[in-house]
Order: structure tokens, then C-alpha cells, then sequence
């Protein structure tokens, strides 16, 4: 074999391993612990800072798994505007007459669940979103002063990343025929 059948037929073998690399994806998981109850039945109360970015969208997609121990808490993510309408109602405003307003049944919400167990299932968009936990129980407080979170993030290849393979590829092949 020549030197740039070689070199060009590598370029196509590592263009496949990066197609199965990113087709199958990596996992990152963790957990986040004692997490204080909100008291305050029916009113979501976001944290200060939103959650990571997803800059490289085109390139990377990513799907965020979210799970408490808890049946009497709910969980939502919302985008900037939604959290500083939220955030401006009084709470003596909320769900009067049944409204679903800023909590896990707004339509609002980017992504919501009120089941600990089947949590909730997020595909990462681009842009700024925060999360957000709530209470229904109207019946007084919370059963527990905290609430533990299990996540999982799957990153996989986006659109872009398998153009470029594909471009990695072709490039092989056809360095492979030069003469």
C-alpha cells in the first residue's frame, strides 16, 4: 500500500469511530443533597443562578434526566422571562381558582415533572433557563426539610459534529485515490 492509501484510509476508519462514538455518547451523573423544602404551598422558587449553558447546541445534544425522593415536591425549569414572571406575582395570587401559573402544570414551563420517581426528561435547548421546585401539598407543610436530587446528562453528537465526520471521511477517501 502507498503511503496516502494508508493515511487516507485511516482518515475513513477514524470517521467511523467518531460516528460510533457519537451515536453511542457519554453519560455524566451526580446528585445534589438537602436541598431545602419551599413552605409555601403552590409557588415555584428558582435558583439565583441558571443552569449551564448549552453553547455547542449544533454540535453536542444533550438530555438532562432529573429524579427526587420526594412525591410531594415538583421540579421545573423555565426560561429567564417565565422565572421573572413568576418571581413578580405576589403569592397570595397563585393557583386562585385553579390556575396552573408558575407551577409543574404551566404551559409556560420549558420542562416540568411532579413525581419524584418518573422525574422529569429535558432536552437542552440554547439559552438561559433556571430551575425551580415547588410544593402542592396544600394541607400544611412538606413532609421533610430537604429534598434530594439524582441527575443524568447524555451528550451525544449533534447535526454538525456528524457533518464534519462525514467530511473527515470523504477527505480520507479521497486522499486514498490520489495518485
Amino acid at each position: 500500500m502507498r503511503k496516502q492509501e494508508i493515511i487516507g484510509y485511516s482518515m475513513v476508519g477514524v470517521a467511523v469511530l467518531l460516528v460510533l462514538v457519537g451515536t453511542v455518547g457519554f453519560t455524566v451523573e451526580g446528585e445534589i443533597t438537602d436541598i431545602t423544602t419551599p413552605t409555601f404551598p403552590e409557588r415555584t422558587f428558582f435558583a439565583d443562578d441558571p443552569l449551564p449553558e448549552q453553547s455547542l447546541a449544533v454540535f453536542v445534544s444533550a438530555t438532562l434526566t432529573l429524579k427526587w425522593d420526594r412525591d410531594d415536591v415538583y421540579v421545573v425549569i423555565a426560561d429567564e422571562d417565565e422565572k421573572n414572571t413568576c418571581e413578580s406575582q405576589p403569592p397570595g395570587l397563585f393557583n386562585q381558582g385553579g390556575s396552573n401559573s408558575c407551577g409543574p402544570f404551566d404551559t409556560d414551563v420549558v420542562a416540568s415533572g411532579n413525581n419524584g420517581q418518573d422525574g422529569l426528561v429535558w432536552e437542552v435547548e440554547k439559552g438561559t433557563y433556571f430551575a425551580g421546585i415547588g410544593t402542592l401539598n396544600q394541607d400544611g407543610l412538606p413532609e421533610g426539610t430537604a429534598v434530594d436530587l439524582t441527575y443524568s446528562v447524555d451528550l451525544k453528537a449533534g447535526f454538525a459534529t456528524y457533518f464534519v465526520f462525514a467530511l473527515i471521511g470523504i477527505g480520507g477517501l479521497a486522499y486514498s485515490r490520489v495518485e
